[in-house]
């Protein structure tokens, strides 16, 4: 059982208690039944103000009326087509009781649907293509550091949610591991054919066979790359097992103050993950607990604790982030700016020649002139993969966008550590605290979703 503590006898205090035990039962249900006699509400957290709160958070709510001989009615945003939210007392839709099951009627299984249960399963081609990109951070240094001593090492969680969470992170990271070295490779092997097909240049004519072989296997990798990881959909996955582990992780805080999370999902979040993430919610239920000052206490620290190794979190992936983009910008410059040199340089030899200010041997000027279209073609085929590799993981705006959060979850700990702990500034908190990660993620899912593996350009 899941006990609230009222804060006292007084008329205006037993109300908000009243009003409290309301929203908490709202925000669990799924379907509210008011029996109401239609009139406004006679105080605070009267049945008037909780049947329109869960119209506004779109719960239907079947009325049964006790003033006249009515049928029961049911109000749900929803019958009036696909409901577009945002419903009120006044404009909310209407309908007998016979249409509730229209409403409650449980979505049709899809083909992505999302067993939470489920541990990741990655082939051996994933496992193999995750090593791209950590050979990529392993060679600009760019590798996250571990946590500092002191910085907390994760969140509390009850045992069944965390293995739900811990499920959906592992599978999380192995699909973002497997996409991003993907994209990696791709563009790494894209610059190995030109390098390959410009060696031809300067390898004897009896290899050019070979050559155009192995240009023609590093096209058809890239190929075999894409297919893979566009059949096994490492892109979405990794979209929505992250988003369904960032749920999990905020549900186990909100849960400890009878918040379910049922509909706070960001704009962006996939049905199939928000269908997973409220099985779970069900599932983990509220807590059976009173609520006292010592629980209080208890959920303050959890908060504490999630709030705390988010910021650790995001200040490594900054970090990272904002190393690996800058150090593949300047490799970039340097190879972009080394064929201006080149060129500058060959071009300066070709006129000290032609001027009679230097001595040159044909054959020696010959040569150089390959070894120059051999630099001026290779550096920037490997500059524009590096960039390519840039512009995919969009480094700069994961760091830019993990600074931003690091910084707003820092002023939140303050603001959490300082004040008294009571019931509703706990809940306001943990709210804010969800809705800081939630808006994270959806950013998040707005720049990758729209970068799906594809051929590099």
């Amino acid at each position: 059982m899941f006990a609230l503590d009222g804060q006292g006898s007084a008329p205006a205090q037993a109300a908000q208690d009243y009003e409290r035990a309301g929203q908490v039962m709202l925000a669990q249900s799924d379907l509210v039944l008011g029996v109401w006699n239609g009139g406004p509400a006679a105080g605070v957290g009267g049945t008037a103000q909780i049947v329109a709160e869960a119209v506004g958070a779109g719960i239907p709510v079947i009325v049964v009326s006790t003033t006249a001989r009515a049928a029961p009615v049911v109000l749900a945003d929803a019958l009036g087509g696909e409901g577009c939210g945002g419903a009120t007392l006044r404009t909310v839709a209407q309908g007998p009781l016979q249409r509730l099951g229209d409403v409650l009627a449980p979505p049709a299984p899809t083909d992505d649907a999302i067993d939470a249960d489920a541990p990741p399963t990655d082939g051996a081609a994933a496992r193999l293509l995750a090593l791209p990109f950590r050979l990529l951070l392993a060679a600009t240094g760019a590798r996250p550091r571990k946590a500092r001593h002191g910085e907390r090492p994760g969140e509390a969680m009850p045992p069944a949610l965390a293995q739900r969470f811990a499920r959906a992170d592992a599978a999380a990271s192995a699909a973002a591991a497997s996409y991003r070295g993907a994209y990696v490779a791709n563009f790494a092997l894209a610059a190995g054919a030109v390098l390959v097909a410009l060696s031809g240049l300067v390898l004897p004519s009896s290899v050019k066979p070979a050559l155009l072989a192995g240009e023609i296997a590093l096209i058809v990798a890239i190929l075999a790359i894409t297919r893979i990881g566009t059949r096994r959909q490492w892109h979405r996955r990794w979209i929505e097992q992250r988003q369904l582990a960032e749920r999990l992780r905020c549900l186990a805080v909100s849960s400890r103050l009878g918040d379910l999370q049922l509909r706070q999902h960001g704009a962006r979040t996939a049905p199939a993950v928000q269908a997973a993430a409220n099985a779970a919610a069900r599932a983990l239920g509220l807590p059976q607990a009173s609520v006292d000052p010592g629980f209080l206490a208890g959920v303050r620290s959890e908060l504490l604790e999630l709030i705390g190794s988010q910021r650790s979190y995001f200040s490594r992936e900054a970090e990272t982030m904002h190393r690996l983009d800058h150090r593949l910008h300047a490799a970039g410059s340097v190879l972009f700016g080394g064929t201006a040199l080149v060129c500058i340089g060959f071009l300066a030899l070709k006129l000290a020649h032609g001027a009679g200010l230097a001595r040159v041997d044909e054959d020696a000027l010959h040569a150089a002139a390959v070894w120059v279209t051999i630099a001026t073609a290779a550096f920037p085929a490997i500059g524009a993969a590096l960039q390519g590799i840039r512009m995919q993981g969009d480094f700069a705006g994961a760091a830019d966008r993990s600074h931003a959060i690091e910084h707003d979850l820092g002023a939140l700990e303050e603001v959490v550590a300082a004040e008294p702990v009571a019931f509703d500034t706990l809940l306001v908190r943990a709210r804010r605290a969800t809705a800081l990660l939630t808006d994270d993620l959806d950013a998040w899912t707005h720049t990758y979703r729209g970068k799906p593996l594809t051929l590099p350009g």
